[in-house]
């Protein structure tokens, strides 16, 4: 199982969207996503929105991504 952290930013105010890693448990996902929270202080940033995805294979396209999110 791999779990792939997103920061989404927003395209209108020119906020750029970062992929923060690939990990293989869902823990070091969220820790990974709150270390780079606090290091970009975007605790309380409303211009992004973060998601952790899990999935199953590599190499594959997956084509509804919201069936794959975590929380």
């Amino acid at each position: 199982m791999y779990f792939v952290v997103l920061d989404l930013g927003c395209s209108e105010c020119g906020e750029s969207s970062n992929v923060l890693g690939i990990y293989t448990s869902q823990l070091k996902a969220k820790d990974a996503l709150t270390k780079y929270k606090k290091v970009h202080h975007l605790e309380n940033d409303l211009d992004h929105e973060f998601f952790i995805y899990k999935i199953d294979e590599l190499n594959k396209i997956y084509h509804n991504s919201y069936e794959h999110i975590v929380e």
